[in-house]
């Protein structure tokens, strides 16, 4: 009681008010960190990672352009150059000999026949020793030490279509000498007389720094970066055993796809459906702006290399690589971002995660930076938890001041006039009205529980003025609510009186309806079983006629001195009256009306036990019961009622069901009558009759459906009313229905229609497999005030 009392005192709710209200508060700045501030942020850091990949993009084209002006250049010179060995090997020694250490090979190849009438092979190459010294070799001169001619590899293929004045970078692989990554630029060399296509010039670049460059990128972005080229193959990752993979062809080891790294690793899969679909788009765009040069340059590239050197899918990329850098430019201000992507469950990183992809032109390598969630959101999450800090450390201060300043003009104030009226409730209880006017409640300073002191005071002085009045009106409604107790309870009985007449009656016509059909169909089969009968007596006649002759026939034989023309005689007469019975066929027509007699007698026998069935006497009340059995055996009872109908069933076999059969059969029954009285005369009528179970809800459906003239929705709302009926005067009173809803709903299942004008009426009725107990179930009245 103790602890009751402080918590319903005017202090305690306005503090636990002021707790709310900060709670409400504290979480409106929740959702508006979670919804507004929280996205902001992941924004502007995801514009961070952007502007960093940027800026990788634009470190790392600052490279590829290097070696792609060296490239220009070396082109324009050797296409200047005459066609001598010693100006070429001077001219590109010296070149060669001041490259960057990444550069680790390259050389002029010419076209065959170009550079000398007759001459399948010429080029000029120089590759880095052991010692890091470019050499010059010849070995890509003789046939057997290169039987693949290089003008028909994977670089020099695609540079020969290129049409624009930039390197065509190979697909990555790695250098047999150093066992490092590297990737090839390949440049198309022409004649300066005749701009006439010599052949290719081109610069092995090694990638060693790549990786090196993307762990640094890394370390200031967090989570990780790789790079993969125009083939999705990967340049660089983490960890470079998880990309690399030993083939036959390269047993120094090769760099696999995204594709074949999300088959071995499924969390993998986003990113690189991300990078096959960016080069899709590639593919798309080429298409769509030249079709016919694409295909012709995928076609070309794939057939001329050498078998195995290029895929398919490469040639396409390469094709529309070659046909799209001609309109490629590069400008350090351009955002190269092409897709973000959600990573559920980075298989890096272990957690979810965001890629951002970046596309670098004229290579169309790929940048992927991999950025776990959890990290974006550090900043959002910080912030939101600081603030609600700070709110909840300059709330205490506020919450001690308002709970000082109500306890000090509020709650004494009203706790010493709680006081005095609790003294005046226990006068109240003990009905000394007399004694109110000395406990009247004590002037206050404060004006507004003085206001409540006046009223009340007031109040008091009308209490015990009225005091006895009051006595007086309470004795007198006493007498007046046993005196309408009594009424109602006698219109009550009255009531349920009715209701069992009206509920009678309606059975008792139902029970008329049902013997006149019974009636019609025993009528039917006892006519033709007595028609049958009284010709098998005439049938019977002829046997007689037999009889008789073989009667006489044998007494003139047993006579010793029979006349032997008189015995013949007699037997000629047998005779022929047996072959006129077997002419007439009298013993197959004998058997057949017996037949049918049979099957008459059969008919009442089914009626009878149907009529057994329909009305139970002979079983209890409430016991298992198989509903199809029910709807079979209403059928029988209505079949007068529904020949002018073709009746179809579809029942699904059901569990049994604790029910009344009886009561479910008078429910059955109103709905056959109602569906063959919904039928025009003018209309063949159907009838068609469902059972089902639903096993989910442990309930059985069974639906009766005919294709009568129907019910309009306003009529609809009310045939389940009492003696609501759209019969004739005399032809219903309608409570069929109104009852059949009772007895569905005390076997705790429902019945409801569902009807279309014109098209006909669906009843569907529903009864509960488990039904709850009947037990103590008080009865529903059929009507109610």
């Amino acid at each position: 009681m103790r602890g009751a009392g402080r918590l319903g005192s005017i202090t305690t709710r306005m503090l636990i008010i002021l707790a709310l209200a900060f709670a409400l508060i504290t979480m409106m700045v929740y959702w508006v960190i979670e919804t507004q501030g929280k996205p902001r942020i992941l924004a502007m850091t995801s514009e961070t990672v952007v502007e960093t990949g940027n800026e990788v993009i634009n470190s790392i084209m600052t490279s590829i352009n290097h070696v792609d002006g060296l490239a220009k250049a070396t082109s324009a010179i050797a296409g200047g150059l005459p066609k001598q060995d010693a100006l070429y090997k001077e001219a590109f020694n010296n070149l060669m000999s001041q490259t960057d250490q990444r550069i680790v090979g390259g050389g002029v190849w010419f076209d065959p026949n170009t550079y000398t009438e007759g001459r399948d092979r010429k080029s000029f190459v120089w590759m880095r020793d052991q010692s890091g010294v470019m050499q010059q070799t010849e070995r890509y001169n003789q046939v057997l030490q290169t039987p693949n001619a290089y003008y028909r590899d994977w670089w020099y293929i695609p540079a020969m279509y290129a049409r624009h004045d930039h390197c065509v970078w190979s697909r990555a692989y790695f250098d047999p000498v150093s066992n490092q990554p590297m990737m090839t630029c390949a440049k198309a060399l022409y004649d300066s007389r005749n701009q006439a296509f010599d052949g290719v010039v081109t610069f092995n670049l090694l990638l060693d720094n790549l990786d090196t460059a993307m762990k640094k990128w890394q370390e200031k972005l967090g989570g990780y970066v790789f790079l993969v080229d125009l083939d999705n193959r990967f340049l660089t990752f983490p960890d470079q055993s998880i990309v690399t993979q030993v083939t036959e062809n390269n047993p120094q080891g090769e760099m696999v796809t995204a594709h074949q790294l999300a088959e071995k690793t499924p969390g993998f899969a986003p990113i690189a459906d991300s990078l096959d679909s960016i080069n899709q788009t590639l593919i798309d765009e080429a298409v769509a702006k030249d079709e016919n040069r694409y295909t012709l340059a995928a076609r070309s590239i794939l057939s001329t290399t050498n078998v195995g050197k290029i895929s398919e899918q490469e040639s396409k990329l390469l094709s529309a690589l070659l046909l799209l850098n001609i309109d490629q430019t590069f400008n350090l201000v351009d955002s190269h971002l092409v897709d973000t992507i959600d990573v559920p469950n980075d298989f890096v990183l272990q957690e979810p995660a965001t890629a951002f992809v970046f596309r670098m032109p004229f290579t169309y390598w790929k940048m992927v930076i991999v950025k776990p969630n959890s990290d974006m959101m550090s900043v959002a999450n910080a912030l939101s938890n600081q603030l609600i800090q700070a709110m909840l450390l300059g709330f205490l201060p506020i919450l001690l001041l308002t709970a000082w300043v109500f306890r000090h003009y509020f709650t004494r104030p009203l706790k010493r006039m709680a006081s005095a009226v609790a003294d005046m409730g226990a006068l109240i209880e003990q009905k000394q009205y007399q004694k109110l006017s000395d406990h009247k409640l004590p002037n206050s300073n404060v004006s507004e529980i003085q206001i409540i002191s006046d009223q009340t005071n007031q109040l008091i002085d009308r209490v015990v003025e009225n005091e006895g009045a009051l006595a007086e009106i309470n004795v007198h409604l006493e007498k007046q609510v046993a005196a309408r107790t009594q009424d109602l309870q006698q219109a009550m009985d009255e009531l349920k009186a009715s209701q069992v007449q009206l509920v009678r009656s309606e059975k008792m016509a139902t029970l008329g309806q049902m013997v006149a059909g019974v009636a019609h169909e025993v009528n039917t089969p006892l006519g033709y079983v007595r028609s049958n009968m009284e010709l098998v007596g005439d049938n019977l006649v002829r046997f007689d006629e037999l009889l008789s002759h073989t009667d006489q026939l044998l007494q003139a034989l047993k006579t010793p001195d029979a006349n032997q023309e008189q015995v013949a005689q007699l037997m000629d007469q047998t005779l022929q009256c047996c072959e006129e019975i077997k002419a007439d066929e009298v013993s197959e027509d004998l058997a057949d009306l017996i037949k049918d007699g049979l099957y008459g007698v059969d008919q009442i026998a089914e009626l009878v036990l149907s009529l057994r069935d329909f009305s139970r006497i002979d079983e209890s009340k409430v016991k298992d019961v198989d509903i199809n059995d029910c709807i079979n055996t209403s059928l029988v009872m209505t079949r007068n009622n529904l020949k002018s109908m073709a009746v179809t069933t579809d029942l699904a076999p059901l569990p049994l069901v604790q029910c009344n059969p009886s009561q479910i059969n008078q429910v059955l029954l109103n709905l056959f009558n109602n569906a063959a009285q919904a039928i025009k005369p003018d209309r063949k009528g159907e009838l068609h009759i469902t059972s089902s179970v639903d096993e989910a809800q442990q309930k059985i459906m069974v639906q009766v459906a005919d294709n009568g003239q129907g019910i309009n929705e306003s009529t609809l709302a009310r045939i389940f009313e009492p003696f609501f009926t759209t019969k004739k005067a005399g032809d219903g009173t309608g409570l069929g229905l109104a009852i059949s809803t009772q007895i569905m709903e005390q076997h705790g299942g429902s019945i409801n229609a569902h009807s279309a004008v014109g098209e006909g009426t669906t009843f569907t009725i529903i009864l509960p497999i488990q039904p709850k107990s009947r037990e103590n179930k008080p009865s529903q009245a059929l009507f109610e005030s």
